[in-house]
């Protein structure tokens, strides 16, 4: 999906916040779990599509999945969709561990910013963390509504800062990158969870910079497999909460062989589900 530029950039802000992390120590006991798996993703489509079954796997044997996402994957639009593609991460989670829906929403302070955080009312295990940094669209170039701000630009210098969409913070490149090393040694991780992938076909910029994820590989997972059937009804589950994905298997299918869907959905998590559907990610 992506190129291994993106990976370097990813792995640069890393190894910038493992330093960052010995300096500047955090309080401790700020999640309801630690230890296990820390996943970075840019949007909340790209876990289901690009980091299942292996989510999957680890939340039905109630591992420790703490989940970080960086920007509102609202595509431009203002209001309440957002928070309505939050609500579908919840309910695919909560399906995939096989818990009820409820969840409950609080402020997550870590070092000088103020995070959501929402949290399963009974499964202590599964906790995500929403940044709401904009989502700057398939060639990183922002939306209008957000004053055209994304984390391409921030991370090429195009500009020295990015706001949230709910308005409650304000990131530089640097104190983005002290952020995520604290929440790194918050989450005193086993697994940090990103996607590598060795392919140039240009996607949405967002990802790039954000973490690593791959496309261009061949179908691996049996149409008639229990990992398959599970990816497909975890990211449908969650898909019932955006009105802008393909609402089954056959549907999305369907904008995957219609070029006259390129004009209707400019973002590629809606064109190319199908292809993402069909094959199997263990990341580690």
């Amino acid at each position: 999906m992506h190129s291994l530029r993106s990976l370097c950039t990813y792995l640069l802000l890393i190894a910038t916040a493992a330093v960052v992390m010995t300096a500047n120590p955090t309080s401790s006991h700020i999640f309801s779990c630690t230890g296990g798996s820390l996943y970075f993703t840019a949007h909340p489509t790209d876990i289901f599509l690009y980091q299942n079954p292996s989510l999957f796997h680890e939340l039905y044997v109630y591992k420790c999945v703490t989940t970080v996402v960086f920007t509102s994957g609202d595509r431009g639009i203002v209001g309440n969709h957002s928070r309505s593609l939050e609500q579908g991460m919840e309910a695919a989670y909560s399906w995939m561990s096989g818990d009820n829906e409820t969840w409950q929403t609080s402020t997550l302070r870590i070092g000088e910013s103020d995070l959501k955080l929402s949290t399963h009312s009974e499964a202590f295990n599964m906790q995500i963390v929403y940044l709401r940094l904009p989502d700057g669209g398939p060639a990183g170039r922002g939306y209008e509504v957000h004053n055209r701000e994304s984390l391409r630009k921030l991370y090429r210098g195009d500009i020295e800062t990015i706001a949230t969409t709910d308005g409650n913070a304000t990131y530089t490149l640097e104190s983005l990158k002290d952020l995520v090393a604290a929440i790194l040694l918050e989450s005193n991780a086993t697994n940090v969870r990103v996607l590598d992938y060795k392919t140039g076909v240009p996607d949405d910029e967002d990802a790039r910079y954000a973490g690593s994820f791959a496309r261009r590989f061949d179908s691996n997972l049996n149409g008639l497999s229990l990992d398959f059937k599970r990816k497909v009804a975890a990211f449908f589950k969650y898909a019932e909460y955006d009105e802008h994905m393909c609402q089954s298997y056959d549907e999305c299918l369907k904008y995957l062989k219609d070029d006259v869907q390129h004009r209707l959905f400019q973002d590629h998590d809606v064109l190319y589900a199908a292809e993402a559907l069909e094959r199997e990610y263990y990341v580690s």
